[in-house]
């Protein structure tokens, strides 16, 4: 169970941080057509020009991100898997020398 809600939040952690990259730099270019053209008297279409470049930004942003997020998270996978294996493993020979214990102490038992 808990390995299936830190898969969920991870999902969710990389959704959010995705959107958050798209949303920003077009919010930036938003926020900076209003200012040039409020209170430095820039002309119009600077809003289509910082709208497009922030668009553009963002994609781009957003899908580096994700390619990222995506190589880091089977890398995660890969190393739960080899952490699995090792505890397996030890598990395994744990068990065998609990079994060669055992039989020492029986052999001990049927000679004392």
């Amino acid at each position: 169970m808990y390995e299936k809600l830190s898969s969920m939040l991870h999902s969710m952690n990389i959704v959010f941080q995705a959107l958050y990259s798209l949303v920003m730099p077009i919010g930036i270019g938003g926020f900076s057509s209003y200012l040039l053209t409020k209170y430095a008297s820039a002309p119009k279409w600077i809003w289509a020009v910082l709208l497009t470049l922030g668009t553009l930004l963002g994609l781009y942003s957003m899908v580096k991100y994700i390619l990222t997020a995506m190589k880091n998270l089977e890398l995660l996978e890969k190393q739960r898997e080899k952490t699995k294996a090792e505890a397996i493993e030890k598990a395994r020979k744990q068990e065998e020398l609990r079994r060669d214990l055992n039989k020492k102490e029986t052999k001990g038992d049927n000679y004392g």
